[in-house]
């Protein structure tokens, strides 16, 4: 009897498989569907071919592939062979983004579409300038990177009558030594937090040296693609001017580093200060310590007599980098060289003589003398123009140099 109902119930299965009976709801079946290539593409605005991977695993008879888009500049061309091959149309108008859905069963998988608009120019960059250093936010580090045609002189200057296209990438890879090598991957323009992957619009922009005058374009849009030898950007303008800036060449740039040689300070603890009445002088030396940037050397004073040149009590050196024909110096500053940074105090040798430079503090007379070398500055001013630089700072024996400075002051152009 009991085979007897076996044999009943292998019959009802088989019967069920049959045609007359309805298919098995999709979910019956053991199987996956993946997508083995890139889930996010980029099209130039020409358009063309692409070409989306996948596999199946557990494929069954019972069920096929269906694939369709979302958009109508998206046209499924070929499906098999695991493979979807589609064609987008020429985008002469602004970026857009279109989904491309695989569905086998209840399984889905998307793949996003990007195009950029048609472009307006080619940049063919010859050179490229910049560094890298530790951006301490986000666990990521800056990738500070300049094509042009001429580069910089040996000074680090621009030149004249010609075009720079900066790039402040952010990635979670770091260098390697003292020569960074600018990390393969895709950058996209952020407004917001700089992560893996991020560029920083707010010091990404075309600077034009024309004339002699230096004029910053900024972007609305930007990707950076970076592989082996090669940088590919694709930037849209506040002109509204499309452009795709190429290079091809080593991707070396140096890791910026202070000349910062420990054991420079003198002090044998930490010093605290509180100054009322003081005077300072901020002196713009533009782009003389880091491209881009517009330097600001504020000499602070706990008393400076203008008239015979006496000093006395405390002083302070800070380098602050602003934008490019920025003059605000009020914001939060830490260490580092980008704008937004006050840049670490550091010495050079003269001929055997220590020259000290950027962010220091001293006393009259350089009785004591300390580079700041990390922490971080807070520059204020009220409706009266009196300025309030909160300062706490760490000295290269790891002294703290830690207190307010309040005081009036005159910028200049040096």
């Amino acid at each position: 009897m009991k085979r007897f109902f076996t044999f009943v119930l292998l019959a009802l299965v088989a019967m069920s498989c049959g045609k007359g009976y309805g298919e098995l709801p999709a979910d019956w079946y053991d199987y996956e569907l993946m997508i083995t290539s890139d889930a996010d593409v980029w099209f130039d605005g020409q358009g063309g071919y692409g070409d989306i991977a996948y596999t199946i695993e557990g494929e069954t008879s019972d069920l096929k592939l269906d694939v369709n888009c979302d958009v109508d500049w998206i046209a499924i061309v070929e499906v098999g062979g695991e493979s979807v091959t589609y064609f987008v149309k020429e985008n002469s108008d602004s970026e857009r983004r279109g989904v491309i859905t695989l569905r086998y069963g209840s399984d889905e998988e998307r793949v996003v579409v990007m195009q950029h608009a048609t472009i307006d120019l080619v940049y063919e960059a010859t050179t490229i300038s910049g560094s890298e250093y530790y951006h301490g936010e986000n666990g990521v580090y800056n990738y500070y990177v300049v094509l042009s045609t001429e580069g910089v002189d040996d000074e680090g200057y621009l030149f004249a009558d010609t075009e720079y296209y900066y790039f402040d990438l952010y990635s979670a890879t770091p260098a390697d030594g003292s020569i960074a090598t600018i990390p393969n991957g895709t950058y996209r323009l952020s407004w917001d937090s700089l992560g893996d992957g991020s560029i920083s619009h707010e010091y990404s922009s075309l600077t034009l040296t024309a004339g002699g005058v230096i004029e910053e374009v900024g972007y609305t849009d930007a990707e950076v693609v970076v592989s082996d030898g090669s940088i590919v950007a694709n930037v849209t303008l506040v002109t509204g001017e499309r452009v795709r800036v190429e290079y091809r060449g080593s991707l070396n740039i140096p890791v910026y580093s202070g000349v910062v040689t420990e054991g420079l300070s003198t002090l044998v603890e930490d010093h605290l200060f509180d100054i009322e009445d003081g005077v300072f002088v901020g002196a713009y030396v533009g782009e003389y310590y880091y491209y881009g940037c517009n330097t600001c050397q504020v000499y602070m004073f706990e008393y400076l007599d203008y008239e015979t040149g006496e000093e006395r009590g405390d002083q302070f050196q800070i380098d602050l980098q602003l934008p490019l024909g920025g003059t605000d110096i009020c914001g939060t500053y830490t260490e580092g060289s980008d704008v937004g940074y006050f840049i670490p105090g550091s010495a050079v040798d003269m001929d055997g003589q220590l020259m000290q430079q950027n962010s220091w503090y001293m006393t009259a007379g350089y009785v004591d003398f300390a580079p700041l070398i990390s922490g971080k500055v807070v520059v204020e001013k009220d409706d009266t123009d009196l300025y309030t630089f909160t300062i706490d700072a760490v000295d290269d024996l790891g002294n703290a140099i830690k207190g307010v400075f309040r005081g009036r002051g005159e910028f200049i152009e040096w």
